[in-house]
């Protein structure tokens, strides 16, 4: 396909000596050079036929469509030197400005394959393969994020610290994110955007040991109180084995919410396997007239996590509904919760605030507390949900205080559940309880008066206590 007004083929612009090998997959020559003037001088549409192309830092422009063969079209890094800090780029470093209206904008990337090379050059926690600051409309299809030694994508502020630049309307549909060897950081990394759509994506093989946090298929991580990330939807995605130590399939950190920056959150019809946590948020505490975070967790598949599910830290205004939280073979994993409300770090308490659980399956979950364990929470209702050959209880309490004496239970109401042993259970599930307390998370024992609280019209199978031994639970009704 030669260049027209409208279309310019990249091959026009590198040498024809290098036209063979670079179909052929093995050429050496840096490519960068003649796909920059490409983009540069293009009409509309740059196309990069099927072959192996390596480069440096491209940068793109407004009003572009950058396009390929599909996997077959294949930008990998030249080499591990800082000139492939970024490969694809819009704005990097202080390019940009605050004002959305100076935003590049209105850029499609699709059928492509960008290669980090990480098995080869190791990992690197900035380097990203596509950076994406103040840009508003792009769309990226069909594109095959492979081998990233940092992110793979990152929707940020400028590349400095302390730029502020703001994205809108970024969709993120149809892509693979594979890290390949597990020595990178995210598979998207957002710290700026309003309105992001992420559909129909495969996250995996994403991870890095010797990183404790911070690591995962898509991580938001706002740097200052002016960073937006708002109006977020993740459906039907696909999170495979993110597994090393503190990875999460997706984390939501809200630390720098002030006002109406950071809300509205949807994750629905995804599937999460082998992930260490599925759902984490790492939070700052919380009170009920606090501007609410709005997530929603609807119809996913949660299978085989490590540790928890769910984590449900100090947000507030949290529904999960309509999914399925499995272990297979039942009672295996080291044991962690499905669902966790609250958390205690640093010295502080993190309540969750006005959630809801609805709807949702539990089978042969061996909880740390509970297949939903509660450290704190304020308004909560638990209701419709089944609960299968749990390896411990389904519901428990934290019992007893915390250092900065501000973790509390508050208001839940809980009904209409479903509670039963199958008859193939395995024999971890003798010991299943409906309800229980902790005071060390895995002990079950204690004494838990829950204020503004009801239990009732729960179908809970012969054999099953209602509540552990060794505990007592009063919910006292409500007022």
């Amino acid at each position: 396909m030669r260049s027209s007004p409208q279309l310019t083929n990249v091959l026009d612009f590198l040498p024809a000596a290098e036209h063979a090998a670079i179909r052929a997959g093995n050429s050496s020559h840096d490519c960068t050079g003649g796909i920059q003037a490409a983009i540069d001088q293009a009409g509309s549409k740059v196309y990069v036929p099927a072959g192996t192309y390596p480069v440096k830092q491209l940068n793109l422009r407004s009003d572009i469509e950058l396009y390929g063969d599909g996997q077959a079209s294949e930008l990998k890094a030249h080499d591990d030197t800082l000139a492939c800090e970024f490969m694809l780029v819009t704005h990097v470093r202080d390019g940009g400005t605050p004002d959305v209206a100076d935003n590049m904008r209105n850029i499609h990337l699709h059928d492509l394959k960008l290669n980090g090379r990480v098995a080869e050059f190791g990992y690197q926690q900035f380097w990203y393969l596509l950076a994406v600051n103040a840009t508003s409309d792009l769309t990226v299809e069909r594109v095959m994020f492979h081998g990233f030694r940092g992110d793979g994508m990152y929707v940020g502020s400028g590349t400095l610290r302390g730029t502020e630049r703001h994205n809108q309307r970024i969709v993120v549909r149809d892509c693979v994110f594979d890290g390949a060897v597990k020595d990178n950081r995210n598979g998207l990394s957002v710290i700026d955007c309003d309105h992001l759509t992420v559909a129909n994506c495969i996250f995996r093989n994403i991870g890095n040991a010797k990183l404790s946090h911070s690591v995962g298929g898509i991580d938001f991580e706002p740097d200052h109180n002016w960073s937006v990330y708002r109006n977020v939807t993740i459906s039907h995605c696909k999170f495979i084995d993110i597994d090393t130590v503190n990875t999460a399939g997706i984390t939501f950190f809200n630390g720098h919410q002030t006002g109406s920056n950071i809300h509205d959150w949807v994750v629905s019809g995804c599937q999460f396997t082998n992930c260490y946590w599925g759902i984490d948020s790492a939070t700052r505490p919380k009170t009920a007239t606090d501007v609410a975070d709005n997530l929603s967790v609807l119809n996913c598949h949660f299978l085989n996590s490590i540790r928890v599910d769910i984590a449900v830290n100090g947000l507030s205004g949290t529904q999960i509904s309509g999914c399925t939280f499995q272990r297979s073979p039942p009672g295996s994993g080291p044991g962690g919760d499905a669902i966790r409300l609250g958390s205690f770090a640093y010295g502080t308490s993190e309540n969750a605030i006005d959630t809801v659980i609805t709807g949702n399956t539990f089978i042969g979950i061996r909880p740390q507390m509970g297949a939903i364990g509660v450290l704190g929470a304020d308004r909560v209702v638990c209701a419709g949900n089944v609960f299968v050959d749990i390896h411990g209880s389904c519901i428990n309490f934290a019992d007893g205080n915390t250092r900065d004496h501000t973790r509390r239970t508050d208001a839940v109401i809980i009904s209409g559940n479903r509670i039963s042993r199958s008859a193939h259970a395995a024999p971890g599930a003798a010991a299943m309880s409906f309800l229980s307390t902790s005071e060390q998370m895995r002990i079950t024992k204690g004494h838990l008066v829950v204020n503004r609280s009801i239990e009732y019209a729960n179908d809970i199978d012969d054999g099953i206590k209602r509540v552990a031994a060794g505990a007592t639970i009063q919910l006292v009704g409500l007022k």
